[in-house]
């Protein structure tokens, strides 16, 4: 069966309004970005991709940008789609980095006052001083950052219930990449000087990439 009669569903980043896919949807026929659904107060991370996996087909393929590629990955563990599709994302949370690894020692979902602190001190510092990384922190201030708070503490938290033995699995990470650093992680395909935003910095190789694991995952039936 072609690749090209199988949806390749797409699940944004952390910021979820960030049009982090616009230069690889015209590549990709049949790909759809998808919107994140709301999420209960102190929800796991695994409560939270059940209830996205019943909103999805199993005939399909999954992907996602970062925090959207953990969500994935554990829609994925649910549903056993074709495949699932990591772009600068991890696959376990031994690929975490070590400022969210220490983040755990505070438990993730009990740590959203401390999250909300540091993007207020973020906020407040003068724009000099500003780097990407504070601006990130800045996301998690105040009642507009409570969808940043919560996500950050379900990557914090998270903790796989299942064993992933349901569909193959495709990771495709930067070597710029900041959030997620590459030395931390074992990526399938790897895009020289790719940023975090791997599908704005370099579209056409992540194109390409989806397009080729799609295509052998289908030959492989």
């Amino acid at each position: 069966m072609s690749s090209d009669s199988i949806p390749i569903y797409l699940i944004p980043g952390m910021t979820s309004d960030y049009p982090v896919y616009s230069r690889i949807l015209p590549m990709l026929p049949h790909a759809f970005a998808i919107d994140f659904i709301q999420p209960n107060p102190r929800e796991t991370l695994v409560s939270y991709a059940s209830r996205m996996a019943s909103q999805l087909p199993c005939h399909s393929f999954i992907g996602g940008v970062s925090f959207g590629g953990i969500v994935a990955l554990e829609v994925a563990r649910i549903l056993r789609p074709r495949g699932c599709i990591l772009i600068s994302s991890i696959r376990h949370p031994s690929e975490l980095p070590p400022w969210f690894r220490v983040g755990r020692l505070l438990g993730g979902r009990c740590c959203s006052s401390f999250l909300s602190m540091i993007g207020s001190a973020a906020a407040m510092l003068p724009k000099k001083f500003c780097t990407s990384t504070t601006i990130r922190a800045t996301k998690l201030a105040g009642m507009d950052g409570r969808w940043h708070r919560w996500a950050t503490s379900a990557v914090i938290d998270w903790k796989p219930e299942l064993a992933f033995d349901g569909c193959p699995v495709h990771q495709i990470h930067g070597t710029a990449d900041t959030t997620f650093p590459i030395r931390y992680t074992h990526p399938d395909i790897i895009v020289p000087d790719g940023r975090h935003a791997l599908p704005i910095s370099h579209p056409t190789e992540t194109a390409n990439a989806i397009l080729a694991f799609t295509n052998a995952a289908c030959l492989a039936v």
